[in-house]
């Protein structure tokens, strides 16, 4: 009886989670786009949540296989760990997004699946190698993403943009307002991709591949929702706060992330698209002089990721203890 209310309450929250994540990282793909001018706000979450959905659909299944089973072993994911875990990253997302801080949804997915492995089963019987593998790509991929958002606009700003009359400069800028659409739009299915599975990661793994792929439509449904009503927030963050961004900035920082997102989803790495970015974001501005980056805001955006590691390990412990002490 136990198993079947939190299997409801673990849809419910998977759910919560989608809306929160998507919220989170809707700026990752469109954050850019909107900063530097190429599209409107309401235009750019609507072309993310499109782009969210498909990749949440097509091309998440790697990923759902390493957050629901990578770390744990499927013999001690339930229903009731699949709705901890779930719900602790949500609770966490859910105070950041309210804060304006572009963290990672990954980062507080896998943490919340440590926590609830700790608890349940003992770090013995945890997959310690793949949860170094993903805390190495959490290292790796931003800065990749710094190396790669510099080394894209250090040779625009080389061979296009270098000692050209102001005219010429304008109308390249107009031209890359539209590829950079076309970048972020790209960027936005590895993003979702990466968003179903930390919001249905678990509770996938549970339930087996047929109703899962029910929860995983569900899912994608909730990252669209979470999108369109609380998106602007984060994305005004990365798209305005980081660094000024025009076009050929814009572009070559939302190329680089989207396509080393891609990379490791396809690998089945949860990364964080938002510690991608940024990374890429930085570089773009460090190509473009270092004197344009914001450094308090990267501080703080830096810090809080760094919290969300032990806050939500510790979230779902405590959740776990607590409602096994209920029950």
């Amino acid at each position: 009886m136990y198993m079947e209310i939190f299997l409801i309450l673990g849809v419910v929250a998977a759910v919560y989670m989608a809306f929160n994540i998507a919220a989170n990282d809707i700026g990752n793909s469109m954050g850019t786009v909107v900063g530097s001018g190429a599209l409107k706000m309401r235009q750019a979450l609507l072309i993310g949540a499109l782009f969210e959905f498909i990749g949440a659909l097509f091309l998440g299944s790697n990923v759902i296989k390493t957050v629901g089973s990578g770390i744990v072993p499927p013999e001690f994911m339930s229903s009731l760990g699949a709705f901890i875990i779930t719900v602790s990253a949500g609770i966490w997302i859910t105070i950041t997004i309210l804060k304006k801080i572009p963290i990672s949804g990954s980062d507080a997915i896998v943490s919340s699946v440590l926590g609830y492995g700790i608890a349940y089963a003992g770090i013995n019987h945890l997959n310690l190698v793949t949860a170094g593998y993903i805390a190495l790509s959490w290292v790796t991929s931003p800065l990749i993403g710094l190396a790669s958002g510099f080394a894209v606009y250090y040779v625009l700003r080389k061979g296009f943009l270098k000692q050209k009359s102001l005219a010429y400069k304008d109308r390249l800028e107009k031209v890359f307002s539209y590829l950079q659409i076309g970048s972020s739009s790209f960027a936005a299915l590895g993003v979702g991709a990466i968003d179903i599975a930390a919001a249905t990661g678990a509770l996938y793994v549970t339930v087996g591949a047929t109703a899962g792929m029910n929860i995983k439509v569900l899912g994608a449904l909730g990252l669209v929702f979470g999108i369109l009503i609380a998106g602007n927030r984060i994305t005004d963050t990365i798209g305005r706060r980081i660094t000024e961004l025009v076009p050929t900035r814009g572009f070559s920082a939302q190329v680089s992330a989207g396509t080393i997102t891609l990379l490791f989803a396809s690998l089945g790495m949860p990364i964080s698209p938002t510690q991608t970015l940024v990374g890429s974001v930085i570089g773009v501005g460090m190509a473009h002089g270092t004197s344009t980056i914001k450094i308090d805001i990267i501080k703080h955006i830096a810090t809080t990721w760094i919290i969300t590691i032990p806050a939500c390990i510790a979230i779902s412990a405590t959740l776990y203890f607590l409602i096994s002490y209920i029950i």
